[in-house]
């Protein structure tokens, strides 16, 4: 995408961001004035998210940004995960990146996390988010990749939020990380909620997962689904398909009306998938608010 068509893009999804539906126009200034303000600071910026928790991103990451500026960039699945999370259930978040559900689950909800994050990089400023939000005894990072196998595989450097699962030429710039799957790590004990953002690799997560996807515990799940399961040669239909036969319904969520609505038709976007649609709305509308800023929800 040429610099021009990201820029417009960036500004129009700020100005239609849900958070922002009274202050378009001072949104969208405010989020430019951020991003040229970021990449000014010499370290890295605090940032803070729902009920006083806090997020520790480096502006220079590439993709981190967002989290400076809406902050719930992901706005319905971020708020899913705080509404629909309650204390003691477990939250797993595959691909955690520098761990913003991974705060809000442990953080704001109150669940107990095992985040999966393999890039060296990004992993410490997973541990230090833990650290910072004093998550220790409940939010566990575990650095390694989730595939089909357990094992060690080449991870890309450089790309920020968006490092992934390195082959062909592009392992030539990489590093060697383990793998593991979600099979032997959950041992039995399937999460509550699973999140899956792997940059494409979700087809070889969730082959690993097969006792984990049929597990009746596991009762809701968030994955990123936009074609980029292409770069390793997968059409991402037949996941799509799977996890619906083993009794999981595509759902949007409506964070202010506190409501999941099946969804006919799946954009190239992240999914949220339930198993049982009446009882998570049932949860959802028993959640306790969280709280950012002026907003409650």
């Amino acid at each position: 995408m040429n610099p021009i068509a990201k820029i417009t893009g960036a500004l129009r999804a700020t100005a239609k961001h849900p958070l922002n539906r009274r202050r378009k126009f001072k949104a969208v200034m405010e989020y430019g004035f951020i991003q040229v303000a970021a990449r000014l600071v010499p370290g890295d910026i605090c940032v803070e998210f729902p009920n006083h928790t806090h997020l520790l991103v480096s502006p220079k990451m590439k993709g981190a940004a967002h989290y400076i500026a809406p902050r719930l960039c992901e706005f319905e699945e971020m708020s899913f995960v705080a509404h629909f999370l309650q204390p003691g259930r477990i939250f797993v978040d595959v691909g955690a990146n520098v761990g913003a559900f991974t705060i809000l689950a442990t953080g704001v909800a109150g669940a107990r996390t095992i985040a999966f994050e393999p890039s060296p990089d990004t992993f410490e400023m997973l541990a230090r988010n833990i650290r910072l939000n004093g998550l220790g005894e409940h939010a566990r990072a575990v650095h390694a990749a989730v595939g089909r196998e357990e094992g060690t595989v080449q991870f890309s450097v450089g790309f920020g939020t968006e490092n992934h699962v390195a082959t062909g030429a592009a392992a030539d710039k990489s590093v060697t990380v383990q793998m593991t799957t979600l099979d032997k790590q959950l041992a039995g004990t399937p999460p509550d909620l699973l999140k899956v953002d792997v940059e494409g690799f979700e087809t070889e997560v969730f082959a690993g997962a097969s006792q984990t996807l049929r597990h009746s515990g596991l009762q809701a799940i968030i994955i990123e689904r936009n074609n980029i399961g292409a770069r390793y040669g997968f059409n991402e239909t037949p996941l799509h398909q799977e996890i619906q036969q083993c009794g999981f319904v595509p759902c949007h969520y409506q964070p202010f009306a506190r409501h999941l609505s099946p969804a006919d038709n799946v954009p190239h976007q992240n999914i949220i998938y339930i198993r049982n649609v009446e009882a998570a709305n049932a949860r959802l509308r028993a959640a306790p608010a969280f709280k950012l800023d002026d907003l409650s929800l």
